[in-house]
């Protein structure tokens, strides 16, 4: 089973409420859409920073303002011309009871300069 979908911004908590305007989309929806989830079975996923640019402008922003770092470690601190950002290694999510995914494993990422 291999399901690929498209989930916007996770919560400080590293969770994605998949309702409503934060619902799973099939196809990437720029301005909206942040991460790209490759569902592996039922329960698990992994999920990785999206390449269109509108997704890493997002991540950045993210950085800036705290909810990256529940779902994406990096080795580095972003760099003030970073322009995007790169998944090193895929994080992994679990899917809870009401739909939800939640950050199982953090994801790797590196900056684009």
């Amino acid at each position: 089973m291999s399901k690929t979908f498209y989930l916007p911004a996770n919560d400080l908590f590293g969770v994605w409420a998949n309702s409503g305007d934060n619902a799973a989309t099939p196809e990437f929806k720029e301005g909206v859409s942040v991460f790209k989830f490759t569902q592996t079975d039922d329960l698990i996923a992994e999920f990785s920073v999206g390449e269109d640019v509108s997704a890493q402008r997002a991540a950045l922003n993210g950085l800036r303002r705290g909810w990256m770092s529940s779902s994406c470690d990096s080795a580095e601190f972003a760099p003030a011309n970073a322009v995007g950002v790169g998944t090193v290694k895929p994080g992994v999510a679990k899917l809870l009871m009401g739909g939800e995914w939640k950050v199982n494993e953090k994801a790797v990422i590196e900056f684009k300069t």
